[in-house]
């Protein structure tokens, strides 16, 4: 029984693309924080119109405050000598734990993407390249679990 349970369950994830559902997302607050000096903060309106653009072509409303940031997070990293930029888009909300029934802050979405930087006139077309590739995946996701 339990090799059936794992096999449905790797299944289950092989089809989707990342194991989070976004089903019944009435609203979002978009969100985004940048903590890259590779990264200049002008592009935190920039990506948010790029969130409140996908999501309301999703008609998820994203005006006003909502319980459920959907955030682009943007931070350095060093792998090996590499400069990468690490962009992660991620959504929390409140959750009841069904062991205990507290309520907690949970992440209910993340997927992330990592961008290498190589020159400064490069790094910004490919961090845009990653926002609109993050978004997409978002978007594809929630239409297939919302079908």
């Amino acid at each position: 029984m339990r090799l059936l349970f794992t096999l449905l369950f790797v299944v289950t994830l092989a089809q989707a693309t990342t194991p989070f559902l976004l089903t019944k997302l009435p609203s979002v607050y978009p969100l985004v924080e940048i903590y890259s000096k590779h990264v200049p903060k002008k592009y935190i309106a920039i990506i948010k119109k790029e969130i409140v653009k996908m999501t309301n072509e999703l008609h998820i409303k994203n005006d006003g405050f909502s319980g459920r940031p959907l955030t682009f997070f943007i931070t350095d990293l060093s792998i090996d000598d590499k400069k990468v930029v690490k962009v992660a888009l991620m959504m929390g909300e409140e959750v009841k734990r069904l062991d205990d029934g507290e309520v907690v802050f949970a992440f209910t979405y993340l997927n992330v993407d990592i961008v290498e930087v190589e020159d400064d006139d490069e790094e910004e077309f490919d961090i845009m390249e990653s926002i609109d590739f993050l978004l997409e995946e978002f978007k594809d996701q929630y239409k297939e679990d919302n079908e």
